[in-house]
């Protein structure tokens, strides 16, 4: 149409790795020219003006991005909040009543898909009890801390309950097999108490795995943002990538995919060095390697 072809007219004059492929039947040259071009750009904070929204990208990411960094922020901290004592206790009263009943739980929680619990939350929680909002709005928790919990914490709980549920089987079966070391059975022998040897000592050489699947849903917490945006109406990067694709905004849907992208790599690099602070062994190691 008359819009969409204005609109591909201005990319080209705007961004010179589209200018440099029109009239060009080069193909892989031209991939080439159009990625150091883009790449250039992201680098630099050029990613360009965002046609739905009349704005630049830049701006778009300052607007949404911190709604979408608290959404995930508190999911994972739910998530480490149910996982942790739930794995640890399971472990500890492994096969017992109470065991069986959050095994259940966690099975159930885990094969839940968002979009229900989503669903259940917003009409059977939101709806119900004015303190949540149906729709979420951005307030930062240094200005009302309050206000923020009220917005942020339904959306925060449909990724949560997920994770939560995920993690602390994996922190189960880790901490069961902590628990059968000899290192574990030198320390009672010496008189640890039992606490600390339950809460320090085996939980610390269990984390491992844990930390790994934190970083591994990173990627995964992209996704169920989408849906948790949508949903409450939080006003992030998942719900604007949504009217991006509907509206073929293609510059935002680069940009936003890219630094997700780069968002992920970071954390997992993150928490590859993060191994040698809490296991002083992979230190050792890398020491010696």
């Amino acid at each position: 149409g008359t819009v969409g072809d204005a609109q591909m007219q201005k990319v080209r004059d705007d961004f010179p790795y589209v200018k440099a492929c029109s009239g060009t039947f080069e193909y892989i040259p031209c991939v080439a020219k159009q990625y150091v071009y883009w790449a250039k750009d992201m680098v630099t904070g050029n990613m360009g003006v965002s046609y739905l929204k009349s704005q630049t990208v830049v701006e778009m990411f300052q607007e949404r991005a911190p709604s979408t960094f608290f959404l995930g922020f508190w999911a994972i901290i739910i998530g480490l909040v149910i996982a942790v004592p739930i794995g640890v206790y399971s472990a500890y009263k492994r096969d017992g009543w109470l065991d069986r009943i959050l095994s259940l739980g966690s099975y159930v929680s885990i094969s839940m898909p968002q979009l229900v619990l989503a669903v259940l939350l917003l009409y059977g929680v939101a709806s119900r009890f004015e303190f949540f909002p149906n729709r979420t709005n951005y307030v930062a928790p240094w200005e009302n801390p309050v206000e923020h919990f009220k917005n942020f914490f339904l959306p925060s709980l449909t990724l949560g309950l997920g994770l939560g549920a995920v993690w602390s089987r994996l922190l189960r079966a880790d901490m069961i097999l902590t628990l059968q070391s000899d290192f574990i059975n030198l320390a009672r022998a010496k008189g640890v108490k039992p606490a600390r040897v339950l809460w320090v000592h085996a939980l610390r050489s269990s984390v491992l795995s844990l930390i790994t699947s934190v970083a591994l849903q990173m990627s995964g917490l992209v996704s169920g943002a989408v849906v948790a945006e949508q949903f409450f109406g939080v006003p992030g990067l998942g719900f604007r990538l949504v009217e991006a694709v509907q509206t073929n905004d293609i510059l935002a849907i680069q940009a936003i995919t890219a630094v997700i992208v780069a968002v992920v790599v970071v954390v997992n690099v993150g928490v590859d060095l993060l191994y040698s602070v809490i296991d002083p062994r992979i230190r050792q190691m890398r020491a010696m390697g």
